[in-house]
């Protein structure tokens, strides 16, 4: 390498370095530039389609389970029983967002749309059991027990209905039988 090199790249780095720094007064003296946001008084706004924390409206949700066999990391978990009225009743709804990725998926398989992603980004703990979200407040246990008590006083009540039911049934079966005079007995006119 020659002198002549040297000092060429000498210039090309005093040029190059010179350029960058009138691009960064240009941006960083402007007045009408704001580049730094105090953060927790102001927020970002998020844009739409952005995939933050997921939520469950459990009311709208059926139960279905296709969000728990969807998600390729298993986040979410889900128990359910089926309630007097056939249908499946939640008993519990975990998402553990220290392991979801957002990805979505979710989110597109729920039939009732009950599961959607929120604009929320922030959540720091110091435990990793806080990071999982509980969507139903009572213990699982509770839930199976209160559904189980619905759906045996139920049966119970259809079974009193189908037992007044067949004694109805057998009375007018009877009735027709023993009101009806046998035909000797029939005046002729």
């Amino acid at each position: 390498m020659g002198l002549k090199a040297y000092l060429d790249d000498i210039v090309e780095a005093v040029v190059t370095t010179a350029k960058g720094m009138r691009i960064t007064a240009r941006y960083g003296v402007d007045p009408k530039e704001e580049t730094t946001m105090q953060y927790p008084e102001e927020r970002w706004e998020m844009p739409e389609g952005y995939r933050g924390f997921l939520h469950n409206d459990v009311k709208k949700c059926t139960a279905c389970t296709m969000c728990v066999k969807v998600c390729p990391i298993d986040c979410i978990s889900l128990e359910s029983v089926r309630g007097a009225d056939k249908r499946m009743v939640l008993a519990s709804y975990d998402i553990n967002i220290g392991r979801c990725m957002y990805c979505g998926l979710c989110v597109e398989v729920c039939p009732p749309k009950s599961l959607k992603h929120t604009s929320g980004y922030e959540m720091a703990s110091v435990a990793r059991g806080e990071l999982i979200l509980h969507f139903i407040a009572e213990d699982a246990a509770e839930v199976k027990a209160r559904v189980a008590r619905q759906v045996a006083e139920a049966t119970a009540k259809a079974a009193e209905a189908a037992k007044v039911e067949a004694q109805a049934a057998a009375k007018a079966a009877e009735i027709p039988s023993s009101g009806t005079k046998p035909a000797e007995e029939k005046k002729p006119e």
